[in-house]
């Protein structure tokens, strides 16, 4: 089971999945790769400058050397890092609430419930633009950034279905209770859970969350089903 099936509940899905673009991966790998050739050409260099000399008793050439492959290995460490940080972290979109998933080792979980976002930003450099990538900034209702979403993949597509997510919540279809196959074994509960469903639907209509038609239209494809 994967790690965000743990977090959903009882009838919750996932509309939209995002994660950091892979050029950004790429960029501070590359970085590290750069660093980690300086750190080797200034080890070679140093090495041969001070053949010599004895600090702390070691050769001034062994200490160098010590000193570079301790480096190289952090660096190197650091990549596998990004990585692996590149893989687990992700951004959620359910028909309930945005997800951001954080953490290789130790995770945690930023929820903003789609009945409290107010406003939603996003951000793109000229070089994000050219990727597709940029940063997506949600405002709560209490006007403070509830969630900040780093250089993710299509931000534009992904605001759109937040959008649209929050759309379909505030007009109360995020209430209702999910669709059960025919020939799935709850199907002999059904009618039960219809006539639940109807109350739900009613309620939503007097509140004006739901116009006539469309609780007419709701009402039809239900009781279909019986």
């Amino acid at each position: 089971m994967a790690y965000v099936d743990e977090l959903l509940t009882r009838g919750e899905q996932v509309l939209y999945e995002a994660r950091q673009h892979l050029v950004v991966l790429i960029s501070r790998i590359v970085t590290e790769l750069v660093l980690l050739a300086l750190l080797i050409v200034a080890g070679s260099v140093a090495s041969a400058a001070f053949t010599n000399r004895e600090i702390l008793g070691m050769s001034a050439r062994e200490l160098i050397l010590f000193i570079t492959v301790g480096i190289s290995l952090f660096v190197l460490f650091s990549a596998f890092w990004d990585y692996f940080r590149w893989v687990t972290e992700r951004s959620i979109l359910t028909d309930r609430r945005v997800i951001q998933i954080r953490g290789v080792l130790n995770r945690s979980v930023v929820e903003s419930s789609l009945g409290k976002i107010n406003e939603i930003a996003t951000h793109q450099s000229l070089f994000g633009r050219m990727f597709n990538f940029g940063t997506i900034e949600i405002m709560t209702a209490s006007d403070e950034i509830g969630n900040i979403m780093e250089n993710v993949v299509a931000p534009l597509d992904f605001k759109r279905a937040m959008l649209e997510a929050k759309h379909q919540y505030d007009r109360g279809y995020g209430y209702l209770e999910p669709v059960i196959p025919t020939n799935s074994p709850a199907y002999a509960a059904a009618p039960r859970d219809i006539q639940h469903t109807l109350e739900e639907l009613a309620r939503l209509r007097d509140r004006g969350i739901l116009s006539t038609d469309e609780f007419e239209a709701k009402k039809r494809e239900l009781l279909n089903r019986i």
